[in-house]
């Protein structure tokens, strides 16, 4: 197993402490997975408005376990999860733990400095990470929300182990997945990078709001059936190259109803399974057209359209306007 104990700091000081840990070097704010502890990369951009990212794909080669000090001074970092593989995850922040064993996890959550954090996980799983980092400085600047509003000293402030959970769903993918294709030799790589981030921060942050806020009576789904939802979700786009799982095989994945599946996974997601399932698919599309430049044959085939006028038609429905003309 593979430990790592640091003290709470910025990306910057966090990768070349990692890297030192590693002893690899860190080259242009990116170190490589030596093949002892896995593969892939672990990169560091900050942004032209002071906000520092941490992206990572990796898949880990042995068990690894990060633990974190808290500080006295709050910082705060949102993490968006991609995950394949897992046998195990647990996560303790402060007194606080939580405990993942599904295959496929796709979860964002945010912790403050206050606290300490701590998680471990198995050999072989396959993360993609976007980890961003921000101050109470920063935050003020920039986001238009006083550290001192309602949902700041509801959770922000905390100093206990506090942290919360949001589900990836369509929106949250696209942005990663934006994120993921750019290319850091683009001209406009940061302005761009910059653009998705904050969205990504915008659209979390306001789900939190949303969730905090007192008029906000609407029940919520129990902590048990989200961990099932999101297990029947991330079978339900694994392959977008062949045909969806039946609404009984994931109700059978998620252990409920067909009727409570429905119900309930429209309710997390915005969508009924088969909608999302369709329009992740055509989100992969415009990607790969628009970031890979792959042609509209070529894209088809790989999503499993057998006939090309079919794959036309869905994405004229969904974009209003014909594939390779954006």
């Amino acid at each position: 197993m593979f430990q790592f104990s640091y003290k709470y700091n910025d990306h910057v000081v966090y990768l070349q402490n990692l890297a030192d840990a590693l002893g690899v070097p860190v080259i242009n704010n990116t170190i490589w997975l030596p093949p002892p502890i896995g593969s892939g990369y672990i990169k560091v951009v900050v942004m032209a408005n002071g906000l520092q990212v941490l992206i990572n794909e990796c898949t880990l080669n042995t068990d690894i376990c990060f633990s974190r000090e808290e500080t006295t001074i709050a910082a705060y970092t949102i993490r968006f999860d991609q995950v394949r593989n897992m046998k195990k995850l647990t996560l303790e922040i402060g007194e606080d733990s939580l405990e993942e064993k599904n295959e496929f996890y796709s979860g964002a959550f945010l912790t403050n400095s206050l606290a300490t954090l701590k998680y471990t996980t198995n050999a072989g799983l396959e993360d993609r990470c976007i980890n961003i980092y921000f101050t109470e400085e920063w935050f003020n600047q920039f986001s238009g929300v006083k550290t001192n509003d309602y949902f700041f000293t509801q959770y922000l402030s905390l100093k206990t182990a506090a942290y919360t959970f949001e589900v990836l769903n369509i929106e949250y993918r696209e942005l990663m997945e934006e994120i993921f294709f750019l290319q850091e030799d683009h001209p406009m790589y940061k302005t761009v990078l910059q653009n998705r981030v904050m969205l990504l921060l915008e659209k979390f942050l306001r789900s939190l709001y949303v969730k905090m806020t007192p008029s906000n009576s609407e029940k919520a789904i129990e902590e048990a059936d989200i961990k099932k939802l999101m297990l029947a979700e991330a079978v339900l786009v694994n392959d977008l190259s062949t045909p969806p799982p039946s609404i009984s095989d994931l109700a059978k994945i998620a252990l409920m109803s067909e009727t409570k599946l429905k119900a309930s996974f429209k309710k997390l997601y915005g969508l009924n399974p088969y909608a999302y399932y369709q329009k992740t698919r055509m989100f992969k599309a415009r990607l790969l057209i628009t970031k890979r430049r792959f042609s509209v044959k070529e894209t088809g085939r790989q999503l499993g359209f057998q006939n090309l006028s079919n794959f036309t038609i869905a994405y004229k429905k969904e974009f209003n306007t014909l594939p390779g003309k954006e």
